[in-house]
């Protein structure tokens, strides 16, 4: 447990508190930049699933990559949002634990981060307001970015795709901040993410409209659906996620 994040993962959050941890002398985590090796990133893949060595390994690292995005954004939004905190998540100096499935498990930070800028110190001279983006823009463009450009590079799937995944466990966790009954301060900046098309500089966000509303077509129901399908269909016996935009179709169901 980080001392500084002590007061954050208690209670309904106990759970993440064992996600983050600071580096140590001589430590054993990996940087996480070994990661965008494609030898070594097939390796992870082969060891979480050696039942699908041979089959579509972008289908397989989309699955895979869930499991870093699901370990990953939780701790790190909550310690935004609820402590105020931002954490040191750069891919040039953050360091990451394999289990014994090749999955990331333990993310090794190289501090405790830093209390979020206010309005007034990231701009003495001004009374405007922070963009909306800018407290999200280390976990947006100092990490998730690289490593999706990464992994796009090193196996050849779609950034669409994990952007989508990333977009997955934010909508999440986002309600699960909505469900502790937590005061709307709390979380609704958190809302920002997928509801700002751009960033402070104009830069389009990746994240923006990552779900929509859509009508099933076999119930005539509406659906909240991902825009993009993670294919883990393109694998042999694997369903389709319960918000893949495929439900949509007709003659397909989860």
């Amino acid at each position: 447990m980080i001392p500084a994040l002590a007061p954050l993962f208690q209670g309904g959050f106990a759970s993440y508190g064992h996600l983050l941890r600071l580096a140590e002398p001589d430590d054993t985590a990996i940087p996480l930049s070994d990661l965008f090796d494609a030898q070594r990133l097939r390796q992870c893949l082969w060891q979480f699933r050696p039942d699908l060595v041979g089959e579509d390994e972008r289908a397989l690292l989309s699955i895979w990559s869930k499991y870093y995005f699901l370990r990953l954004i939780p701790p790190v939004l909550a310690a935004n949002l609820i402590l105020q905190r931002e954490l040191p998540v750069s891919v040039d100096t953050l360091a990451v634990e394999l289990d014994a499935d090749g999955l990331p498990c333990v993310f090794v930070l190289p501090d405790d981060g830093l209390p979020l800028a206010t309005p007034s110190e990231s701009s003495p001279s001004s009374n405007v307001s922070l963009h909306p983006l800018t407290r999200f823009e280390r976990l947006m463009l100092e990490n998730l970015q690289p490593v999706i450009g990464a992994w796009q590079q090193a196996l050849g799937l779609s950034p669409r795709v994990l952007w989508s995944n990333a977009s997955r466990y934010i909508y999440w966790f986002m309600g699960e901040l909505k469900n502790t009954g937590l005061p709307e301060m709390f979380w609704a900046p958190g809302q920002a993410l997928l509801e700002q098309p751009t960033f402070a500089s104009g830069d389009k966000n990746p994240l923006f409209g990552a779900y929509q509303e859509r009508l099933n077509a076999n119930t005539g129901k509406r659906l909240t659906v991902r825009r993009t399908c993670c294919i883990r269909f393109r694998l042999p016996d694997t369903a389709l996620c319960e918000d893949c935009p495929r439900l949509c179709r007709k003659g397909m169901a989860a």
